[in-house]
């Protein structure tokens, strides 16, 4: 613990805040976890309201917003039902995974990984699009995004340098128990043009540590522009169903294509590394707050409690001097959480959603 602790001071200087100082100076602190039960957290920031969407198992396989005024708020705000699943088999009917709520243009989008019978294989991605400029909702179904390939997980859309993109975590054709990072152009939000590209698949140690299952994954895609413009993504590596799971990095090559898989560049290990009641954080999402950057994640906060231990958390992250992004050690329920330190390459940073 006390070594723990030295860490965390020396994580906290990173972050621009000085060891000797508490965290919570704010009267909107809280403690991880945000949500003691959930998965897969992507909280968007709205007019002054912070919106988390949820589904799987924790939501009978629905979709939910949870809003409230803080981060902290979440825990007790009251889950809206923003759109329900039908009867199996059928488009959409089970394993709801994953949901991601962006702003694309003047809407509001939610993708989700789902399945049309008790068969993984026949999971593929959907959207919904909200009717007008709420987040809360109402939402339109819009069916499935046809992706190339089949299986598809974990998508989420990308404008960067004035084109379209959409990442997800696909299947390996040659073998199906390796899930890779796959990326396609998009005319528009819900059509792909072209064929797909493979932009990183677990090969090094740390991302591929053995599980009973005996799968190699990369999956989570989640794009990062830096204030000075510079495209990231992180993405999750390992089972995520046991304490291995992990958070990586991609990162790329100034002016390199989005679709050259050799512009990009892969982290050496682990960019959130874990801690005590806060264990294997990965599966991210990103959101500015009044001009700070946050990341959040899930995590457990007991060892070995598999997908049914997993919480939602947040904290704040920054890019340091060259807008690379570093985002600490995932905080467990003993810190306090606050207000981040902001960009401290430059104006500017990442999409308010």
């Amino acid at each position: 613990m006390v070594v723990w602790r030295a860490l965390l001071g020396a994580v906290l200087l990173g972050l621009g805040i000085p060891a000797g100082m508490p965290l919570a100076t704010a009267q909107t602190s809280f403690t991880n976890p945000v949500l003691p039960a959930g998965a897969d957290p992507s909280i968007a920031y709205d007019q002054g309201r912070f919106h988390l969407v949820q589904g799987d198992f924790y939501n009978d396989d629905n979709l939910v917003i949870r809003s409230a005024d803080t981060l902290g708020g979440l825990a007790d705000a009251e889950p809206t039902v923003v759109w329900e699943h039908g009867s199996c088999p059928g488009p959409a009917c089970t394993k709801i995974w994953a949901p991601e709520l962006q702003r694309i243009d003047d809407r509001w989008w939610i993708y989700f990984a789902a399945q049309e019978n008790d068969s993984n294989d026949t999971h593929r991605m959907y959207a919904l699009r909200s009717a007008g400029t709420d987040p809360t909702g109402p939402y339109e179904y819009l069916g499935q995004v046809p992706l190339p390939g089949g299986w598809a997980i974990d998508g989420a859309y990308l404008r960067y340098a004035d084109s379209g993109y959409y990442v997800w975590s696909c299947l390996n054709p040659d073998n199906e128990l390796m899930q890779q990072i796959c990326a396609v152009r998009m005319a528009d939000p819900m059509t792909p043009v072209g064929e797909r590209v493979v932009l990183a698949a677990p090969a090094d140690a740390w991302e591929t540590v053995p599980n009973d299952a005996g799968l190699l994954i990369n999956e989570g895609p989640q794009p990062l522009i830096a204030p000075d413009g510079r495209l990231f993504m992180t993405f999750s590596a390992n089972a995520s169903f046991d304490d291995s799971y992990r958070l990586g990095l991609l990162e790329l090559t100034r002016g390199g294509d989005v679709m050259d898989p050799a512009a990009w560049k892969k982290s050496g290990g682990p960019v959130l590394p874990g801690a005590p009641g806060a264990i294997a954080p990965g599966h991210n999402g990103f959101l500015t707050v009044e001009g700070r950057p946050w990341i959040t994640y899930h995590a457990r906060l007991e060892p070995g409690t598999g997908w049914a231990g997993r919480s939602v958390r947040a904290q704040p992250m920054t890019f340091d001097a060259s807008c690379r992004p570093h985002f600490g050690i995932a905080l467990g329920p003993e810190i306090a959480v606050t207000d981040g330190p902001g960009a401290e390459c430059g104006a500017g940073g990442l999409p308010s959603s």
